[in-house]
């Protein structure tokens, strides 16, 4: 038996949940989840505190490093671009739809939207997207669980607010009420969808975890993390990026907003690999569409 560290949302215990039955299904390995509490689940305290960045993050690998838990599950889009020292990632399980999804109370898109109307996100990256196509729009910052997110709409608080789709199908939410944004309209954050399983480097369950990755979710978030590291994002920076292996090629975008809609840059590329497990390349692949957004 292996402790699972998670947060205390349903979303979190869900996708724990999910990753216990896959490596026991996979290994016959059990996982119990230990709920862990941190300051961020404190909704009083303001997520742009000086001190509530990654707190989330920051939390579970406090608990893995002291050993009070044996691994942990991210929603690898939170993760700080730079490698925690004595943690390792032996899986991506497959990845979920990288996309955004637009809840209102009636199931309409953007277009639909009346001017003026209150979408909640507290998203620097979302809040971009959105302005870029409805100036008109007011943005109001919102925080919570998914749950407390799309009650927001149905009690009229605000009239829309923006969610990852992975989420929502993890937990069986998804509903016609529900538009899924095009790409080309609002680019996922990078890691979008995929989940990340960590444990201590030299924990020889790091093996067993092994068999849940999926190559071509690792190779793909490879390249887009690359871009996070290459502008040197922190939690506020406005990022999205999305690659895709289709037959041997890799395909990345990327889009950098700056000063809310007034600086954007976008840039994509393509690159030939030689298998799913050229992970030098896709990484090379993100720092090269990184120097362009640059430019």
């Amino acid at each position: 038996m292996v402790r699972l560290g998670t947060r205390g949302s349903l979303l979190a215990r869900t996708q724990s949940t999910q990753v216990a039955e896959a490596l026991y299904a996979a290994t016959g390995l059990r996982a119990e989840l230990v709920i862990i509490r941190s300051e961020g689940d404190d909704h009083r305290i303001p997520l742009h505190a000086p001190s509530r960045p990654g707190i989330f993050v920051a939390t579970l690998r406090d608990a893995l490093l002291a050993g009070e838990v044996d691994l942990v599950v991210h929603s690898f889009k939170d993760l700080p671009s730079a490698p925690m020292p004595g943690l390792v990632i032996p899986a991506i399980p497959a990845r979920r739809s990288p996309a955004d999804v637009l809840v209102t109370a009636t199931g309409g898109g953007l277009a639909d939207l009346a001017v003026g109307a209150r979408v909640g996100t507290s998203s620097p990256r979302r809040a971009a997207a959105l302005l870029r196509v409805r100036p008109d729009l007011t943005i109001v910052p919102i925080r919570g669980n998914v749950d407390t997110r799309v009650a927001a709409v149905a009690a009229g608080t605000v009239d829309a607010v923006v969610l990852a789709q992975a989420g929502l199908e993890r937990l069986g939410h998804l509903t016609d009420r529900m538009t899924p944004l095009p790409t080309r309209v609002m680019l996922p954050a990078p890691a979008q969808g995929a989940l990340a399983v960590e444990c201590r480097a030299a924990d020889p369950l790091a093996d067993h975890l092994a068999v849940l990755d999926d190559p071509r979710a690792r190779l793909e978030v490879t390249a887009e993390r690359a871009v996070l590291t290459g502008v040197e994002a922190t939690c506020t920076t406005a990022i999205g990026a999305l690659a895709r292996w289709e037959s041997g090629v890799l395909t990345l975008r990327a889009e950098l907003t700056e000063d809310g809609t007034r600086s954007h840059t976008h840039a994509e590329h393509s690159r030939t690999l030689a298998d799913e497990h050229d992970l030098d390349g896709a990484a090379a692949l993100g720092a090269q569409v990184a120097e362009w957004l640059l430019l």
